[in-house]
């Protein structure tokens, strides 16, 4: 199977919130993995392909608020949850900076 991925993705577990656009209903969640490109989530509910979403990060030192959507969404064997893959959206460059030095102090770590 062809790797789609543009970024290498940090397998690594943090609560983020997220935020359903335009509804602004919101939820909490905890992440799978992430990379510069998007985040892997747990959600309870089927997530739609295309959704838009904001998705607040604690990356520690700073908290980033990033636009996303849904790139895919399958259901968890045995569980009555979901995995989705957000893309990452628009990030402007001070977030990228600070998503960067993130992702970079963790693999180093």
């Amino acid at each position: 199977m062809e790797e789609k991925r543009k970024c290498q993705r940090l397998p690594i577990s943090f609560p983020v919130e997220c935020t359903t656009l335009p509804s602004r209903n919101y939820f909490y969640t905890v992440t799978k993995d992430i990379s510069m490109g998007g985040v892997k989530i747990i959600s309870d509910a089927f997530l739609s392909k295309g959704n838009p979403f904001k998705v607040n990060v604690n990356l520690i030192d700073k908290v980033i608020d990033l636009e996303a959507e849904v790139a895919w969404c399958n259901a968890q064997s045995r569980q009555q949850r979901y995995s989705a893959g957000l893309e990452f959206k628009n990030i402007n460059p001070d977030d990228q900076k600070e998503l960067s030095r993130f992702i970079e102090s963790v693999e180093s770590t």
